[in-house]
């Protein structure tokens, strides 16, 4: 009797941890899937955050470097260039910049280096007379017309190279396809200056490139880079 007694009570208390467990199992679901909703709401949210953080990040990222062209634009062209075509230039080079993956303060390196900011400039021999070269990147009619073709930019004189946005855009993709030919921004800055067939002669022959020229553009480059850590300290 005893032993039948034990049985029944163990098997009651087995049924009922059964149950108990049962229980706890559609409380644990119950509330799995109340707090499912809530877990994907969250989620969602957490991805719109991560989208507008990243959003955030890309535009401050092209305000700073709109502010690192326009500043430099000011220091280099100043009153030679007005105002509201300095703003212009400013947001084609950044535009520029972007679409070709070059750094701006380059391009503006060789501005300075060619012409010093100025548009109107007209690249002169030493002798005296005028070398052809044209406007804040020193373009020869030949090779701007040229690039011109590519890019549906009319090129006629050399009073349509005096206009910055049209002689930086050509200028810019000049100095890439440069870039792209040398795979090497230095033998493509030394062909910007001295022009591609010379270089290609000199590196067939195996006889060394004149870096003069390089090293005065890559000395304003970090003269620019210098000038605008200051303003960024003042800050």
């Amino acid at each position: 009797m005893k032993i039948e007694f034990s049985f029944k009570v163990s098997i009651g208390i087995f049924f009922l941890v059964v149950l108990l467990c049962f229980g706890s199992l559609l409380v644990f679901q119950k509330k799995y899937v109340e707090n499912a909703d809530e877990i994907k709401e969250l989620s969602l949210k957490h991805s719109e955050l991560l989208l507008k953080k990243q959003e955030l990040e890309k535009y401050g990222h092209r305000t700073l470097e709109y502010f690192r062209i326009s500043k430099t634009l000011d220091k280099i062209s100043g009153e030679k260039i007005p105002d509201a075509t300095r703003k212009a230039l400013a947001e084609r080079l950044m535009k520029l910049s972007q679409t070709y993956d070059i750094d701006p303060l380059l391009v503006l390196a060789i501005v300075l280096q060619e012409s010093r900011g100025n548009p109107n400039t007209r690249g002169r021999y030493q002798s005296g007379a005028e070398s052809g070269a044209y406007g804040l990147m020193q373009l020869k009619i030949e090779t701007a017309q040229t690039l011109g073709r590519i890019f549906g930019i009319r090129v006629e004189t050399s009073e349509d190279l005096m206009k910055p946005e049209v002689n930086m855009v050509l200028g810019i993709a000049y100095l890439m396809r440069l870039i792209g030919h040398y795979e090497d921004v230095r033998h493509a800055v030394i062909a910007y200056n001295l022009g591609q067939g010379k270089v290609d002669r000199l590196l067939a022959e195996g006889r060394k490139l004149p870096t003069k020229y390089y090293e005065g553009v890559m000395s304003k480059y970090r003269a620019l880079e210098a000038d605008l850590d200051k303003v960024f300290l003042e800050k």
